[in-house]
């Protein structure tokens, strides 16, 4: 049995994994900028003491700049800024980048030798990519902040990519809950479509950075905040104008079909290629495995 663990901006999603790969449980609970580390710890417990066996290793991805055993820092969850979840379960564990842990669940699907990149529109926007098969970290482990890049501001000037297209600046700039959103998108409610729009709009730009400078053979979106109705379509079609013909053509870029599972399923394969390349309880993961 084997639990994953994906920490995000809104929720944190946990599921168990049993020896024939299927999805024995999830549990899904509210997360958000308060959330605290005894907090994660105790629903992360509490989950486990209610599977029908013990596991065998655990993998937990959390939002920001992870280094081995720690979480250096985390902007959406601000509170996990130096978390160190040494032995959670007392069994193998790894702690990675959320993006990264999605990565390491598409990758099973790719040649050995692929060069593509994840997206990720949630709360904030996050990249991870791999080139010629192996995941690119950069010199400090930084690789992939893609919603740091700087982009014109709505209102001029110029701000973070994740204050445009992120799930949080949605809500901001519309002063509207999710549901309330889908609501005035249904009702084709002018401010609401337009912020949508200009959000996905700012992604397609930075999907098409990520298709010019990587040539990658494949994009994968995922996210939340891709379900808001148009927002796909507004990135698809700005990334296709704003992207080099020959390598948009060379480039398959599409949603993922696991939808907002695709971290936590990468996270439970992480945690499996633990127990298959040998880890100790500490915490660290095997050289190469995030």
């Amino acid at each position: 049995m084997i639990v994953g663990v994906d920490l995000g901006g809104t929720k944190m999603l946990l599921a168990a994994r049993g020896p024939d790969g299927s999805l024995v449980r999830s549990m899904r609970v509210p997360t958000g900028p308060s959330a605290s580390p005894d907090q994660i710890e105790a629903y992360i417990r509490a989950f486990a003491g209610a599977l029908p066996e013990a596991p065998s290793a655990l993998g937990v991805a959390v939002p920001g700049l992870v280094d081995a055993d720690r979480v250096e820092i985390s902007d959406v969850l601000p509170h996990l800024s130096g978390w160190r979840p040494l032995d959670l379960l007392g069994v193998p564990q790894i702690l990675v980048n959320d993006i990264r842990a999605a990565l390491a669940h598409t990758s099973r699907t790719l040649p050995t030798n692929a060069t593509a990149a994840v997206v990720v529109a949630g709360t904030a926007i996050g990249m991870a990519w791999m080139a010629d098969g192996r995941v690119v970290n950069g010199v400090s482990g930084w690789a992939g902040e893609l919603g740091s890049i700087p982009v014109q501001a709505p209102g001029g000037g110029t701000c973070r990519l994740d204050e445009v297209a992120g799930g949080a600046a949605i809500l901001s700039a519309t002063g509207l809950t999710p549901t309330y959103i889908h609501a005035a998108l249904r009702a084709a409610d002018p401010q609401v479509v337009m912020t949508v729009r200009v959000a996905g709009e700012a992604l397609g730009r930075a999907i098409a950075t990520v298709v010019n400078l990587l040539n990658p053979q494949s994009v994968l979106l995922a996210g939340g905040t891709l379900d808001f109705p148009g927002y796909l379509r507004a990135a698809l079609t700005t990334a296709e104008e704003h992207a080099l013909p020959q390598l948009w053509r060379a480039c398959t870029v599409r949603q993922s079909e696991d939808g907002g599972n695709i971290v936590v399923l990468g996270a439970l394969d992480l945690a499996e290629r633990l127990l298959a390349d040998g880890a100790d309880r500490s915490g660290r993961s095997p050289a190469g495995l995030a």
